[in-house]
């Protein structure tokens, strides 16, 4: 009779006592055995961990002094399947613990969606999140690595950068069924990539023209594009600047934009307007720039209207191209009633 039956210990099969000693090693050198057995021996040892259960720490000790190694065990031992899992961890892939332990497949990782996603055109992601609503952009965002995620907020508008980091302090629980919606969404969308990044660069085109439209022309045209595309029409407006919008722009963009802009272009840009919009555009600007831009505006020179029209679009050009550079940004309230 054995020493275990006599004792009326537990009887451990050869599997079971492998698996215990495998478990008290802990996973490094457990991991480096587990490389040197075949794949019978393989399946036999995971199972007999899985299903081990509570080992006694006299067990324990009476296979340490079988396998002649120099341990002491502490306190009882437990073996189940996620210890099962976690010895095999270095040694195998997900996919094949699974297979061995009769479990569920292992997810790894992110849906593919995610990684797909992260590596579209910046200009068609950009593109998506202006679309989405402010809380799913926020998800989207929360789910990307965070060197992307950087550089597609980089990208957004002022106001949607704002709301997205916002959103990102705490993102909202999203449930299953929402989440797996939005991948399906998100899916059909990158199948639609090449389109996408096409949509981009139509709407850059289309916001270069309608810059260089008159007020009322330009007016127009976003009207009826608000009428057939409200979505294309809402991104194309934060590409849009005209001399109107300079009150929307921050103190450094005005700053910027004087360092650029001559006295001469800025005094003939400002004629006819009223003293609530000189006074906003005029508080960037350094106070002797400033005294000399309002002395020529008091003296009241007459200033042919088609000469006013070309310093303005002088001006607003200087801002395209500084907000093209990413040296500003065009984002802000909304625009100001005309001057």
């Amino acid at each position: 009779m054995s020493q275990a039956a006599i004792s009326g210990e537990r009887e451990l099969s050869g599997p079971e006592k492998a698996a215990a000693i495998l478990l008290m090693i802990g996973k490094p050198p457990a991991a480096r055995l587990l490389k040197q057995f075949d794949q019978p021996d393989l399946h036999a040892v995971a199972r007999a961990a899985a299903g081990l259960g509570a080992v006694p720490a006299s067990t324990l000790d009476r296979l340490v002094d079988e396998f002649a190694t120099d341990f002491l065990a502490g306190a009882d031992l437990l073996g189940d399947p996620g210890q099962a899992k976690s010895l095999l961890a270095d040694a195998l892939p997900p996919e094949q613990i699974a297979d061995i332990l009769g479990l569920a497949p292992v997810q790894t990782g992110q849906p593919s969606v995610w990684r797909s996603l992260a590596q579209a055109p910046e200009s068609a992601i950009v593109a998506l999140l202006m679309a989405e609503r402010a809380a799913t952009a926020t998800y989207i965002l929360s789910r990307l690595d965070p060197s992307v995620a950087t550089r597609l907020v980089a990208a957004l508008p002022r106001d949607r950068r704002n709301a997205a980091l916002c959103g990102l302090v705490a993102p909202l629980d999203v449930t299953p069924l929402a989440a797996r919606l939005i991948e399906e969404a998100l899916e059909a969308t990158l199948k639609q990539a090449p389109t996408a990044a096409v949509d981009a660069d139509g709407r850059s085109r289309l916001a270069a023209i309608v810059n260089n439209l008159d007020p009322q022309e330009a007016e127009d045209a976003m009207r009826a594009l608000e009428q057939v595309r409200p979505k294309d029409a809402a991104i194309v407006k934060t590409m849009l600047f005209s001399f109107n919008d300079l009150p929307r722009l921050s103190e450094r963009a005005r700053a910027l934009l004087f360092d650029r802009a001559s006295i001469d272009i800025v005094v003939m840009a400002l004629r006819g307007t009223d003293a609530d919009f000189r006074e906003t555009v005029l508080s960037s600007m350094p106070s002797r720039g400033r005294r000399l831009v309002e002395g020529e505006l008091n003296a009241g020179a007459f200033a042919p209207p088609q000469e006013v029209a070309k310093a303005r679009k002088a001006i607003a050009e200087i801002v395209l191209g500084m907000a093209g550079r990413n040296e500003i940004e065009l984002g802000g309230p909304e625009a100001a009633p005309s001057p």
